[in-house]
């Protein structure tokens, strides 16, 4: 009678944890790899270089968002070969604001075909509870990267966020027609 006291309150147990995994928006369900580290770099707004806690170097592209496009520089002369987007100083700016320097924790979800970690960025702010990526498509500051926001824990999150943004004509948005999405920019 005891043990099956006991396996009953084990099951019970076992569907409440379940229930509270499924639940929990601090990770997602479908990451390859959870992996803490510090920011160390912010190439442009959408790629960091993260650093994790046994020096491992990751280059990473933020999952699901795609931000304007930075001047592209010759090496060699600096001379700037072609010009970036609207907006493309300043949202790498605005990463840079939050998250260079700071503790972050990444969803890995994908490796992309230039081997960039593809993640979801979680700062630091008590239990890594600030989705950095959201943070940017609220800001006005990247778009929806729909072509590639494939995992539905994210996709609806990411569109809304992107659709208040649009909404209030903020950053990008505030360009109107003549806002030209990065991915078609950069494949002219």
């Amino acid at each position: 009678m005891a043990s099956r006291f006991r396996l009953q309150i084990a099951m019970i147990l076992q569907i409440i944890l379940c229930m509270l995994l499924i639940t929990s928006p601090a990770i997602a369900r479908d990451a390859i790899r959870i992996v803490d580290g510090f920011v160390s770099k912010v190439s442009d707004g959408n790629n960091v270089t993260v650093v994790t806690k046994n020096r491992e170097k990751l280059k990473v592209r933020m999952y699901g968002i795609d931000a304007p496009e930075l001047d592209k520089i010759n090496r060699k002369t600096k001379r700037i070969i072609r010009p970036g987007q609207p907006f493309g100083i300043e949202a790498k700016s605005h990463l840079s604001s939050m998250v260079f320097g700071q503790d972050v924790r990444l969803a890995i979800m994908d490796i992309d075909t230039q081997k960039r970690m593809v993640a979801v960025v979680w700062v630091r702010e008590k239990d890594f509870s600030k989705n950095v990526n959201i943070e940017m498509l609220k800001a006005g500051m990247a778009e929806a990267y729909t072509e590639y926001l494939i995992d539905e824990q994210y996709r609806n999150v990411f569109l809304e966020a992107e659709k208040e943004a649009r909404e209030k004509k903020i950053r990008i948005w505030s360009l109107g027609l003549v806002y030209e999405r990065p991915s078609v920019y950069r494949n002219k």
